[in-house]
């Protein structure tokens, strides 16, 4: 990693889903990596939505900076009704290519899913103090609002940049699998 504390993260819970545990899905994830030279992470939900991060990566990449995926272990499960593989991706919604058959994404297709694409996971053991990261809020970093009281409850993912404090509660999770954001970063599946 660039340094002990990134500068730029997108910070994500994982656990067990669809049926397969996160050991499971972490295999899966570096075969693809290793098949494809990125693995692909599925998600849903209203938090990270593509356009937001895009814009957070326009601007790492314009302070030279990588945005590093990090995961840290939630123990709950989700489980859906109807599982069905997704085939489809896109970066803008309008132009539609297929997944390589080397990747698997799952989940319920009647909701809105996106991926991320990453690199080189592997397993970690990091203490990250999340009272020292600020949010993306839309399209602005806010300086005024830190993950420590973001990051909680039902939210289980979110962009962070590294903006020290010194008045402040610190608030420790663990890290347990790190990856590198990589092109084309974010996209809609279907």
């Amino acid at each position: 990693m660039e340094t002990e504390n990134p500068q730029y993260i997108l910070l994500m819970k994982a656990g067990p889903y669809c049926g397969y545990t996160l050991p499971e899905i972490i295999e899966i994830k570096q075969k693809e990596e290793k098949k494809t030279g990125k693995f692909f992470w599925g998600y849903s939900g209203v938090f990270c939505h593509p356009k937001t991060l895009q814009n957070f990566v326009l601007q790492s990449i314009s302070n030279s900076k990588k945005v590093y995926i990090l995961l840290t272990e939630t123990k709950s499960s989700f489980e859906t009704p109807k599982v069905e593989q997704f085939t489809k991706y896109s970066t803008d919604t309008n132009h539609w290519l297929n997944l390589p058959e080397e990747i698997l994404l799952v989940g319920n297709k009647s909701r809105p899913h996106f991926a991320i694409t990453g690199n080189k996971l592997h397993a970690v053991e990091m203490n990250l103090d999340i009272s020292q990261y600020c949010l993306l809020n839309g399209l602005l970093i806010n300086k005024d609002r830190y993950l420590n009281n973001y990051f909680k409850y039902r939210v289980d993912k979110a962009c962070g940049y590294y903006s020290p404090r010194e008045d402040y509660t610190e608030k420790i999770i663990k890290v347990n699998y790190l990856a590198e954001l990589v092109s084309p970063y974010s996209i809609y599946i279907k």
